[in-house]
């Protein structure tokens, strides 16, 4: 609280989609899960709960929604924590896409590195090393910015 800053972005470095930094493209983990075509599977079926867009699986999803708001119809029986963040919607994209999916699709992730020696795993994890990630220029700039202004900085 010195800094006058009463929270952090959770998330300083991601693979693409809200962190302060990010992955860069050129690393070998990215190029060995975009070349598997792996990362534009989890975002096909959006997979990942921030920066998913999920046309592609809605029809999927939607009867479930549909479905329990005809078969639990009192609105505040649909109430649950983090209510109001995850309505109906939300609860089936967080429990259904991101964690049921998500957990499925482990193995298959995992089955990428099959076979590496321990150099290779390595050279994987620094592809999550700072000086490998890119900066996200204009969320910094908006983060600095804010921060001066409030006086943090």
């Amino acid at each position: 609280m010195q800094d006058h800053l009463s929270w952090s972005i959770w998330l300083y470095k991601d693979i693409g989609f809200q962190g302060m930094v990010y992955v860069s493209p050129d690393t070998p983990y990215m190029q060995l899960f975009t070349k598997s075509g792996f990362l534009e599977k989890k975002f096909r079926l959006a997979v990942d709960a921030w920066g998913a867009d999920d046309k592609a699986v809605r029809h999927i999803y939607d009867p479930i929604v549909e479905f329990i708001k005809k078969e639990v119809p009192n609105e505040e029986h649909q109430q649950l924590y983090p209510y109001p963040v995850w309505r109906v919607e939300e609860r089936v994209s967080r429990l259904a896409r991101n964690i049921l999916l998500g957990e499925m699709m482990v193995m298959e992730w995992a089955d990428h590195m099959k076979g590496m020696n321990e150099t290779q795993l390595d050279e994987l994890a620094k592809s999550f090393s700072f000086e490998n990630c890119m900066k996200r220029s204009g969320l910094n700039k908006v983060l600095t910015e804010h921060a001066a202004e409030v006086g943090a900085i």
